[in-house]
């Protein structure tokens, strides 16, 4: 089982059991690699703010002539949704699309009940390494 079958596969079998339209699974999974990759992306920034002399620097500098003097709560809000639904957008034209899906759920739906079971772990597992990472760099960074 790949992880996008678990992914997508999961999403529409759970969907389905609760006697709802399974092909809905199809925007839960695209939201998922959104947010996935958008993790991705916050590690490489950390690791730059680490390991790069002067890029948090430049990195406020440019911040503060792209979006001025505003709350940085604000700013974050714009760039997280900003770029979460450039994300999404671009996984549901792409590895997301309707064909995509309907091959990664009839190929998961064929699996063994034991196999799918283990679907969530498969993508969950994933994720915490992400996050868990995120977490120590950024108590690395401050410290």
């Amino acid at each position: 089982m790949t992880f996008l079958q678990a992914l997508y596969g999961s999403q529409y079998y759970e969907i389905q059991q609760r006697g709802k339209d399974g092909n809905k699974g199809r925007i839960n999974g695209n939201i998922f690699l959104a947010v996935f990759v958008f993790l991705v992306l916050i590690i490489a920034l950390l690791l730059c703010v680490k390991f790069i002399p002067g890029f948090n620097d430049d990195l406020s500098n440019q911040i503060k002539k792209t979006f001025g003097y505003r709350s940085s709560k604000s700013i974050v809000k714009y760039i997280v949704v900003a770029l979460v639904a450039v994300v999404y957008l671009i996984f549901s034209v792409t590895i997301g699309n309707k064909t995509n899906f309907q091959k990664h759920t009839e190929a998961f739906m064929a699996l063994p009940d034991e196999v799918k079971k283990k679907a969530t772990v498969k993508l969950l597992v994933p994720f915490f390494i992400l996050l868990g990472a995120i977490v120590v760099l950024a108590i690395s960074s401050i410290a």
